[in-house]
């Protein structure tokens, strides 16, 4: 299945205070933007990009499948012509993938020259980032699996140019692994007073599987229908089948009586317990909330948590029975495809 990109959408900001949004199109089932956000990591939550001195282009805009390895676009920025120093030394640029999108290894002060590149000239033109004696044109300040920090740590006033690009191209390093659950994660993000559905949910990490090598769920042969296990299943709703190899690998169990509630709201301890169970690696340390977690899902939340899956409310609760948000199932669905690049 694959996510074409077909034309992309670039907005100006101005660098010192950048805050870059790149829409990739990309339709497969439905309409489905890649938003690659270029910022000022002191200016994440700034109300738009702000205009400025920087043009902005896409040098490659290939192709994406679902999966690992995955090559999005190069994007270059360029200072416009007539402003001497599009950016000071010392600035600092951030750049944060998407909810369904992660870099293949975590970038560090090794490996994120792998990310970004600062060539030395374009079109014949100096470029004013360069590196100087030991020090580097761009340091790395910090990362995690789907953001990069760096800083602009030498600037050559003679030059006649400034140009940075942000490459998406390098095998088990700058390429991405993308999860379906990208059709549906800025809907689900900005949908606060929804729940999600047990089914929902489940189809969601299933998905999360199968098209990744270091999948902890390997898909089997069986024969397993979850209509011949769960009275209230009919074989039609949609995901069903995805989620028999989490019921397999006895990840998903139904209620007394043959019942799965599909359509039922899934509750926090539900999907934090399952996701732990599934991608958790850490030691099942008891988390620290301050209410009580029921007995049955402790060991898969305290798991989760200390995998970095799941996290408690400001107050210090965890709020077990609460139904889980569809913006809280993001967040742990991006926190459990994020296992991957820790690994």
């Amino acid at each position: 299945m694959l996510v074409q990109k077909k034309y992309i959408l670039l907005s100006t900001a101005f660098i010192a205070v950048l805050a870059i949004i790149l829409y990739f199109n990309s339709p497969v089932l439905a309409d489905t933007d890649i938003k690659i956000t270029i910022c000022d990591p002191d200016r994440i939550n700034a109300d738009g990009p702000q205009e400025g001195n920087t043009i902005n282009t896409v040098l490659s805009s290939p192709c994406i499948s679902y999966g690992e390895k995955r090559e999005l676009g190069t994007v270059q920025i360029i200072g416009k012509p007539g402003i001497a120093i599009p950016v000071q030394e010392g600035q600092k640029i951030m750049v944060i993938l998407p909810p369904g999108i992660s870099y293949m290894q975590v970038p560090d002060a090794n490996s994120y020259k792998q990310y970004i590149e600062w060539p030395d000239q374009l079109n014949g033109k100096k470029n004013q980032i360069c590196d100087s004696g030991s020090k580097p044109g761009i340091s790395f300040v910090a990362a995690t699996p789907r953001s990069l920090t760096v800083e602009v740590s030498h600037v050559d006033t003679t030059g006649d140019i400034m140009v940075i690009n942000f490459v998406f191209n390098q095998d088990n390093y700058s390429k991405v692994r993308v999860a379906p659950f990208i059709e549906v994660a800025e809907e689900y993000s900005t949908d606060t007073e929804a729940e999600i559905s047990r089914l929902e949910f489940f189809t969601c990490l299933a998905e999360l599987t199968w098209p990744f090598s270091d999948s902890p769920v390997k898909l089997g042969d069986s024969n397993i229908m979850p209509e011949d296990l769960f009275i209230d299943v009919t074989g039609n709703e949609a995901g069903i089948h995805k989620i028999i190899p989490l019921i397999e690998s006895d990840f998903i169990k139904g209620y007394e009586g043959g019942l799965l509630k599909p359509e039922q709201s899934i509750s926090r301890a539900e999907a934090a317990s399952l996701a732990g169970m599934i991608f958790g690696t850490a030691t099942s340390t008891p988390a620290p909330f301050k209410d009580p977690l029921p007995i049955w899902g402790q060991k898969g939340i305290n798991i989760a948590y200390n995998a970095g899956i799941i996290h408690g409310y400001p107050d210090g609760t965890f709020q077990p029975n609460n139904p889980l948000s569809r913006p809280e199932a993001i967040i742990i669905l991006q926190n459990c495809l994020e296992t991957y690049s820790k690994q």
